[in-house]
């Protein structure tokens, strides 16, 4: 049973595949990078579950059912919609813009770098005050979205010797902290960016080869970040390029789908999802209220008897403990994820696969109102497409809980960049055209 359900699972992230290389522009849209993230980082580690000798019985096979359902219902939500988002349809002053920008850019790196002194002494189970620094740090990832899109509609040396300083912090975080999410989050940026503003991406070839590189780079995280970060303080270990290509890539994604490598995120969401199923505790979606208040919510200020009073205790499920402690005495490993096919099981059984489809759906929204010329939507779709492949990986309340993130940060901006005098296109402008060359009229 479990080979035929990891058969149908390869075969629908394939189909889906094909469907984005048909056409260039869906290789940037939400259900062909779904499918990618789910056949180069959970299929293999959904393979190598197979020798799991510790697994219950049962857990892998209804695991690998959800991730089958919920790629679909990412699918279905995403060409089920037809409309574009119809907020925020402005006309916005790209100088305004800029020093909103500068503004955010700024301000995330100040709170970057106090966050890079504490962070050793933290650990990876961050609490307390590096907690409201990555809060504010992660503004610079607003500064970044809005000056690449002016830099694209209008390059100037102010737009960017701007970029380039953004740009210095994120290839910190990738190239010196080996940071999978800072790769991903650029990488995205820079694609969707071109092809909202300039209708341009790279060929086919080059796209796939990026992903199947992608792959062999993020299935061996942790041995370049053993390479490259010093063993006895964090920072630059002093290893070249001929180290870094040492490492066995290939050799670690087998490892992963032979079972010799751990698979701590799925081996979690298999022990969660069937705890959930044997106990049929849910908590229905009150989850992502704990979710709000977990991360939005600072313990040091209001003090953290408090803050765990705000959140929900729901038919007897701990707000804070999974059902594979309560069932199986199960620890996850430190700073392991338990995905999002465990938290949207928990929360409705297989029906939470339906919370794919909200994503798609949304992601199909924004999408269609940045394809044509909305700027803020082009903004936004910068900002949210990491978060929606984080509802992969990590939680699905993290795409969720963003949009507070959002809305702090770039709604500050676009309100003092408004111009409520609309701009008015000469007779003879294209109507097509002014989606990208007139900043930023609607198409």
């Amino acid at each position: 049973m479990v080979i035929f359900l990891l058969g149908v699972l390869a075969l629908e992230c394939l189909v889906m595949l094909g469907w984005g290389v048909l056409r260039r522009a869906r290789m940037i849209q939400f259900p062909f990078l779904a499918s990618a993230v789910f056949l180069g980082w959970v299929l293999p580690q959904l393979i190598g579950l197979r020798n799991h000798r510790f697994l219950p019985t049962g857990g892998l096979e209804k695991t690998i059912l959800m991730a089958i359902l919920c790629l679909a219902a990412a699918w279905w939500g995403y060409r089920r919609n037809r409309r574009p988002a119809r907020l925020f349809r402005w006309h916005l002053s790209p100088s305004r813009l800029l020093w909103g920008s500068t503004v955010t850019s700024l301000v995330g790196a100040f709170f970057f770098y106090q966050m890079s002194q504490i962070a050793p002494e933290a650990g990876t189970q961050w609490s307390g005050i590096i907690t409201i620094y990555a809060f504010f740090a992660s503004s610079l990832a607003a500064g970044t979205a809005i000056v690449l899109i002016l830099f694209l509609h209008r390059p100037s040396w102010t737009t960017a010797l701007l970029l380039g300083f953004d740009l210095m912090f994120y290839l910190h975080r990738i190239i010196m902290s080996g940071r999978r999410t800072a790769m991903v989050e650029l990488g995205l940026m820079l694609l969707m960016a071109l092809w909202f503003r300039r209708r341009w991406l790279p060929p086919r070839w080059a796209m796939v080869a990026a992903l199947f590189l992608g792959t062999l780079v993020i299935n061996s995280i942790g041995d370049y970040r053993t390479t490259v970060i010093r063993a006895d303080q964090p920072g630059w270990s002093g290893a070249g390029i001929g180290d870094i290509m040492a490492i066995d890539y290939f050799g670690n994604l087998r490892n992963l789908i032979s079972g010799r490598a751990g698979s701590p995120e799925l081996t979690n969401a298999v022990m969660n999802i069937e705890g959930v199923d044997r106990q049929m505790k849910f908590d229905f979606g009150f989850s992502y209220w704990n979710a709000l208040i977990q991360r939005y919510v600072p313990g040091q200020f209001i003090g953290a008897d408090r803050k765990q009073a705000l959140m929900i205790d729901f038919a007897g499920i701990d707000p804070v403990s999974t059902s594979a402690v309560t069932e199986f005495g199960f620890i996850p490993v430190t700073g392991s994820t338990p995905t999002g096919l465990s938290d949207s099981f928990q929360s409705f059984w297989y029906f939470g696969a339906m919370i794919f489809y909200i994503i798609g759906l949304v992601m199909s929204r924004w999408y269609r109102a940045a394809i044509r010329g909305n700027v803020i939507a082009q903004i936004t779709v910068l900002l949210i497409v990491t978060p929606s492949l984080h509802a992969i990986t990590h939680s699905t309340h993290w795409f969720f809980v963003y949009f507070v993130q959002l809305a702090a940060f770039l709604l500050p901006v676009v309100f003092l960049a408004r111009i409520r005098k609309p701009l008015k296109p000469t007779s003879d402008t294209p109507r097509v055209a002014l989606a990208y060359r007139r900043f930023p009229g609607q198409a």
